[in-house]
């Protein structure tokens, strides 16, 4: 009997260590995946309501390379931020814990915050985006949603 203790403790911890691994790489795939996203959603908003486009290689960085970068990491951010409520909306199911359903609320708040004020929508709802855009906050804000997401996944 004591023998079948170990062994059924080093069985979970290696479930759960491949768990753990596998979980961790849902952080790179979300990241791509909102990379994706939001160079698609750039070309789309840029041929439905001329989003400047800039030559890549012959012009200079300015607020068309800006506004390119802030609607692809807004929505790398947005992938984080839908990536952090499924993990924490299955965390809240399975131990109904009124933290989680705190976090949950938090997050959704920021969601929402970030499509509230996501360039594309702004210019299709109104016609006008903000032509001048620093991605240094959603540099930060990504950064700290994948610490937040890849906490999380442990």
């Amino acid at each position: 009997m004591g023998q079948e203790k170990p062994a059924e403790g080093s069985n979970g911890g290696e479930q759960k260590k491949r768990g753990g691994t596998v979980g961790k790489l849902w952080v790179p795939v979300v990241i791509f995946v909102g990379t994706v996203i939001g160079i698609v959603s750039y070309e789309i908003a840029e041929e439905i309501s001329g989003f400047p486009h800039f030559n890549r290689f012959g012009q200079p960085f300015g607020p068309d390379v800006y506004l390119e970068f802030h609607i692809i990491l807004s929505t790398v951010g947005m992938a984080l931020l839908v990536a952090l409520i499924v993990v924490y909306a299955r965390t809240y199911l399975q131990t109904r814990a009124n933290f989680i359903l705190g976090l949950l609320v938090v997050l959704f708040a920021l969601l929402l915050q970030a499509l509230l004020t996501y360039p594309v929508l702004l210019e299709l709802e109104t016609g006008f985006a903000i032509e001048v855009f620093s991605p240094v906050a959603d540099v930060f804000t990504i950064i700290a949603y994948t610490v937040f997401l890849y906490l999380s996944l442990e």
